[in-house]
């Protein structure tokens, strides 16, 4: 992130949205790990716990910040990768 003092604005290139995008969900993962909760989307039923207040608070996060991380609640977004599912023996 930059300043551009003549207008008094904040620049933020494309990349540093796209490693902070990372980094929110690279966050979700390891939140999904330890609550022992499926990488890819999964039915949210009953009370919400912390892992989903967590969850909610990095995609807060990211909205603020403009970015649009495709789900409004952690359950709705799919974080597993494709190196996962290899190492697991599933298909590309």
């Amino acid at each position: 992130m930059k300043f551009h003092a003549p207008t008094k604005q904040f620049t933020v290139s494309q990349s540093d949205l796209a490693m902070a995008a990372h980094s929110f969900e690279y966050a979700i993962r390891h939140i999904r790990e330890l609550a022992n909760l499926p990488m890819g989307k999964y039915a949210r039923d009953g009370a919400l716990a912390s892992a989903d207040h967590a969850q909610k608070g990095i995609l807060d996060a990211a909205k603020a910040l403009g970015i649009d991380m495709g789900a409004e609640w952690g359950h709705q977004l799919d974080v597993s990768y494709e190196d996962e599912q290899e190492k697991a023996g599933g298909e590309k």
